[in-house]
């Protein structure tokens, strides 16, 4: 998975500075998480992401696939769409149950 991952951060501008690290994902067990600084980034960072893992036999969950915003100034879509599907855009990635 890392390689997928760093395959798609190589092809866009995935990522957020944390000081002076660049930090472009967060992998947990079979999930990651993708970090852009504007959503646009975060959708090509999924298209890519898709079209690497589709070449070793790996499929995106899209019904699992959920984006947060962080933008305070603008309010985002309830969905965005990805390669003719659809993601989740929520204010929090917790599960309310």
């Amino acid at each position: 998975m890392d390689w997928i991952t760093n395959r798609a951060a190589h092809k866009c501008f995935l990522g957020l500075t944390v000081g002076e690290e660049i930090c472009t994902d967060l992998d947990y067990a079979d999930d990651v998480s993708l970090l852009a600084s504007m959503l646009e980034i975060l959708v090509l960072a999924l298209e890519i992401l898709h079209e690497e893992s589709s070449q070793i036999g790996l499929e995106i969950n899209w019904s699992k696939t959920k984006l947060q915003a962080f933008d305070e100034t603008s309010t985002p879509a309830s969905k965005v769409s990805v390669l003719d599907h659809d993601a989740e855009v929520v204010d929090s990635t917790l599960d309310p149950e």
